[in-house]
């Protein structure tokens, strides 16, 4: 009697805790867009000379109903180049504002939007990539309709974005070019690795998986960007913080390892998470700007 009651209060406290975890693993708190916006100006000085009416914002309506808010950054001469800016989880579009100082200065123009559940969308949870992935193939169909099917465009991806633009390598459209920064390539790396840090035992992340397909229709194993990249033969660079101990470097390595088209990879000393372009911004132009030229973007 005694050690089933052990073992009952055992069971409770493991389901506790793994309904507690995949919950705060989805429902993470978000940045707001004056939180987002402000963040870019105080760690990016560069990006204090832009303003949100040089902006157009507009709204993108996906198959499921679901709205999508997205803003238009134009390019200062006319020019077909463009890019799709994703930014990463809890943060909004303006989370991408450091990536497009770089852009802009080579005249290409930039498209942001909220990713499901941030900014200014409708809340909902994270799916981590599961659903994100078809966000971004709305916007990119959108953005051909909106701005003409013989654009040039690539697409550029921080954490979470990072591995949505690799998750979004499944469909197979024709993009020019991909940057995935500190993206992730397994979820369950990444989740072991957070319970790791807090002291926790791994296995919690199993039950938590449980959970989270029972509450939100999806398990953490499932998703693996990584099984996308193998056949891509899209020019893509790989860039990540080299002292990144959240997603670590070693996502962007595997990822660079199995693919088998033009590549590249640049780890910045001194970065930590998704913070390449800011603790060396000029160097972060330079690798950027380098392989837009080696593929023939500009």
């Amino acid at each position: 009697m005694f050690w089933g009651i052990v073992i009952a209060i055992v069971f409770i406290l493991i389901l506790v805790i793994s309904v507690y975890l995949a919950r705060f693993t989805v429902y993470g708190r978000r940045q707001t867009m004056e939180e987002s916006w402000q963040w870019q100006m105080e760690h990016s000085p560069a990006t204090q000379i832009l303003k949100p009416s040089d902006f157009v914002e507009y709204t993108v309506t996906g198959e499921d109903g679901y709205v999508y808010h997205c803003a238009f950054y134009q390019a200062k001469r006319p020019t077909n180049r463009y890019v799709i800016l994703v930014h990463g989880y809890t943060d909004t579009r303006w989370g991408m504002l450091k990536y497009l100082q770089f852009y802009a200065s080579l005249n290409i123009n930039c498209i942001l939007f909220d990713q499901r559940g941030h900014g200014l969308n409708e809340r909902t949870f994270c799916t981590y990539t599961v659903k994100e992935c078809g966000c971004l193939k709305t916007i990119y169909e959108d953005s051909l309709q909106r701005y003409g099917r013989d654009i040039h465009l690539g697409l550029h991806g921080e954490s979470l974005g990072g591995a949505t633009i690799l998750e979004f390598m499944k469909y197979g459209l024709p993009v020019d070019f991909y940057v995935a920064d500190c993206g992730f390539v397994d979820l369950m790396h990444v989740l072991k690795h957070g319970l790791h840090a807090m002291h926790l035992p791994s296995f919690l992340v199993y039950t938590a998986s449980v959970c989270s397909k029972v509450m939100f229709g999806f398990t953490f194993g499932s998703v693996k960007p990584l099984m996308h990249v193998v056949g891509n033969k899209v020019p893509i660079l790989f860039m990540h913080g080299a002292e990144d101990d959240l997603i670590l470097p070693s996502h962007s390595q595997s990822a660079y390892d199995v693919c088998k088209g033009e590549r590249y990879i640049h780890l910045f000393e001194g970065a930590g998470h998704a913070q390449s372009a800011e603790v060396c911004p000029q160097k972060y132009r330079e690798v950027l700007e380098t392989f837009l030229r080696k593929i023939g973007f500009i």
